[in-house]
């Protein structure tokens, strides 16, 4: 994931990426791969006859079906990308507040000055303090289909690329 990975490892670089909360929500996330032979089995689900009923008109929720501490996830893929950890770490809380603090300035500071990242959000704050995880086993049995790629294997990946 460009988006997520390149940011975190870039933020992390820069000194900018605190920890938030304690760490402990349970995220699951996907590796490129996987997501990619998902995508495949959902479309050949729907082209045969074994799975096409019960694939049809339905959305999925793709994981790897490993849930972990976001803390943990974050923490691996710094690592992986040889990316210092964060040495601040900001309760809940005060992160709360923070973002809520920073979505008001951005709104004001729209009409003059554009920001289009801004460094922390309440959205940000509750998405890294909920737990994000869905059991797999509708999209498992209804696409035919499992994750090839662990999360550790997906991990060695990105630091042999780093």
């Amino acid at each position: 994931d460009t988006q997520l990975v390149g940011r975190l490892v870039q933020r992390a670089h820069a000194g900018r990426l605190p920890w938030v909360g304690d760490g402990a929500a349970l995220v699951d996330s996907t590796y490129v791969d996987n997501a990619r032979d998902a995508l495949v089995a959902a479309l050949d689900a729907l082209a045969g006859p074994r799975h096409a009923g019960s694939a049809h008109g339905r959305a999925f929720v793709v994981t790897n079906d490993e849930p972990r501490p976001v803390g943990e996830l974050i923490g691996s893929i710094l690592r992986a990308s040889g990316a210092p950890l964060p040495r601040l770490r900001i309760g809940t809380g005060a992160a709360g507040a923070a973002g809520h603090a920073v979505d008001g300035a951005v709104l004001v500071s729209q009409r003059v000055r554009p920001i289009t990242e801004p460094p922390l959000t309440h959205f940000l704050v509750e998405q890294l303090t909920t737990a994000h995880w869905f059991s797999q086993a509708e999209t498992h049995a209804a696409l035919g289909w499992r994750p090839a790629v662990s999360l550790d294997d997906g991990l060695e990946r990105l630091r042999e690329a780093a």
